[in-house]
């Protein structure tokens, strides 16, 4: 009889072979079944090396117990053994043994000691009196003092029992198996289910189809992929569609400066003077020049790869030098500061800042009525730097399409006006690098109002 752990491995072995067959024959309709065969045969294989080690300890833990009843039993069993044939003469021990033999609870007999081939250690053991264990034939010995005669005692059947399994527990061990793959099924069916619905969307979303969206329950086991897949998807339409748009955009920008360049170019050639001609070529190429600037800083915040170094900065004397630099004709923007302090200092990135407040008042002088002013506010740990302007405002449904890039008012899509749509998508992106915003408002002034928030601690540097 075989040993179960060499049944196991057999078991184990033959279905592994059956699942790679499977693997290589069975067609694509039958993924479920490869599916279920590999989760099963885990499931089967786990289940088995556990009876085994289960059993193993249990086996361990009765021979323990067993070995101490078994040792009572055979000493008794001697004993009585002895004492009924210490009076009688040797030549008829073996008839009288045949006579004991249905009153003893173990089969007995009476040997030479010669009769088995014994160890060194054995025959010592017998010679002191021991009872020693054969275990190829599952039998005991003890050596009748005084004679070269030896009481053999078993086999034992129990014994032989223990070491060895029966097919009635290979049966209900499989059938415990079998009985593993029902439950084993119905857990992963719906998985399956949802898995080749998150192939397909993920197949269509590759031949191009953006718009296709991962549709499980709520309830289902991978709602949470299904959620972070069609999170993917969005954000891949997006890119997509921003990309495109981007092109469209940049393509039509180009196109003002280039046909200027090339009718310049004309005219230098019919004989125009050169230095007229010259100097608008350099707008245009300056023009172009910002455009491709301001395209390369709106990549490089959509990457993520904007290094901000947030420093204190005493916000009311470097707002003067900006707004000194950025005014025009000696006339100076006004700014007024609400915060309460003399000098306050708030946490910014000075150099990312310069550039949204220049984009901001270049706005406000391209498409304002000609009067700009500048407020810092702060409140609740958000500090608050608003560009206000007297032009004629925006409509607040088209706030929040403005902050995307390339995207301009009707009414401003006029090349006269300069811009390119991508001057509020960069301040809106540098302020989210800070941890705020930007909002388009109404101004009181009647105009636009363009509102920068971020957290910081406010500070009056006077007083440090």
């Amino acid at each position: 009889m075989r040993k179960p752990s060499r049944i196991i491995r057999t078991l184990y072995r033959r279905a592994a072979v059956f699942v790679r067959r499977s693997r290589r024959s069975l067609p694509a309709g039958f993924a479920m079944r490869q599916l279920f065969l590999r989760f099963y045969l885990t499931v089967v294989v786990c289940f088995l090396a556990s009876a085994l080690i289960i059993g193993g300890l249990y086996k361990h833990m009765i021979e323990r117990i067993n070995q101490h009843y078994l040792t009572d039993i055979f000493q008794t069993t001697i004993s009585i053994v002895e004492d009924e044939l210490g009076d009688l003469p040797q030549s008829i021990w073996h008839s009288e043994i045949s006579r004991m033999r249905g009153k003893l609870p173990v089969p007995v007999e009476i040997e030479q000691l010669d009769a088995y081939t014994l160890s060194t250690p054995n025959r010592k053991a017998l010679a002191d009196g021991d009872i020693i264990l054969l275990e190829d034939e599952d039998i005991y010995l003890h050596r009748i003092p005084d004679t070269q005669l030896i009481v053999v005692l078993g086999p034992v059947p129990y014994l032989n029992r223990l070491d060895n399994i029966s097919w009635p527990d290979i049966l209900g061990l499989l059938l415990m198996c079998a009985a593993l793959g029902i439950p084993t099924w119905l857990w992963m069916r719906p998985f399956y289910h949802d898995l080749r619905s998150m192939i397909r969307q993920s197949r269509a979303m590759g031949s191009g189809d953006f718009k296709v969206r991962a549709e499980l329950s709520e309830n289902s086991p991978l709602s949470s992929l299904g959620s972070t897949f069609n999170r993917m998807a969005h954000d891949v339409e997006e890119l997509t569609a921003s990309r495109q748009q981007m092109i469209d955009a940049i393509s039509h920008d180009l196109r003002t400066p280039l046909a200027r360049m090339r009718y310049r170019l004309e005219a230098l050639k019919a004989g125009a003077p050169a230095e007229a001609q010259t100097a608008g070529m350099e707008r245009d190429l300056e023009q172009i020049d910002q455009l491709v600037e301001e395209w390369l800083t709106l990549r490089k915040l959509e990457r993520s790869q904007m290094q901000l170094e947030i420093q204190p900065l005493e916000i009311l004397p470097w707002l003067e030098r900006q707004l000194s630099e950025l005014s025009v004709g000696g006339n100076i923007i006004p700014l007024e500061n609400t915060t309460g302090l003399r000098a306050p200092l708030v946490s910014a990135d000075s150099y990312y800042l310069s550039r949204v407040l220049s984009n901001l008042i270049s706005n406000a002088k391209r498409y304002g009525g000609g009067k700009i002013q500048v407020v810092l506010s702060w409140s609740d740990g958000v500090a608050r730097l608003m560009v206000d302007d007297n032009g004629p405002g925006i409509p607040e449904s088209e706030r929040e399409r403005l902050l995307q890039p390339f995207e301009r008012l009707e009414s401003s899509r006029n090349r006269n006006t300069g811009g390119y749509g991508l001057g509020l998508a960069i301040v809106a992106m540098v302020m989210r690098g800070h941890g705020g915003n930007l909002r388009i408002e109404t101004s009181p002034m009647g105009g636009a109002r363009a509102l920068l928030f971020w957290p910081t601690t406010l500070k009056d540097a006077n007083r440090l």
